[in-house]
């Protein structure tokens, strides 16, 4: 299962890079319904990283959750593109959002155990 490995320990280090992005938001814009979104991003990577870095049983079933969870979200900004002007549909995020998920479901459904 590296795969599984590689995509929960690349994922959880991403969303907590986010937290430059966070800060830089809420220097800008103070609390915002953005800075909740690249806040959850932060904390899921905390949660990630703390969690599930060394421990083999969370990565495979990490990749599903997580893969269905940000698969729904891409398909909701496809469907809804700048859905109420939230930057979480907005383009980029959509693109993102489908890349962490198809990713994370193909690795967690596919992958074959050692």
């Amino acid at each position: 299962m590296h795969l599984a490995k590689w995509y929960t320990r690349i994922i959880g280090i991403a969303f907590i890079a986010v937290v430059i992005t966070l800060i830089s938001e809420y220097l800008n814009a103070g609390f915002s319904p953005e800075s909740m979104h690249k806040l959850f991003h932060v904390l899921l990577g905390v949660i990630i990283v703390s969690v599930c870095w060394n421990r083999e049983k969370f990565w495979k079933p990490l990749c599903v959750a997580n893969g269905a969870f940000f698969s729904y979200l891409a398909l909701f900004g496809w469907l809804f593109p700048d859905f109420a002007g939230l930057a979480a549909f907005s383009l980029m995020d959509t693109l993102l959002h489908a890349i962490v998920g198809v990713s994370g479901l193909a690795i967690g459904l596919l992958e074959k155990e050692r």
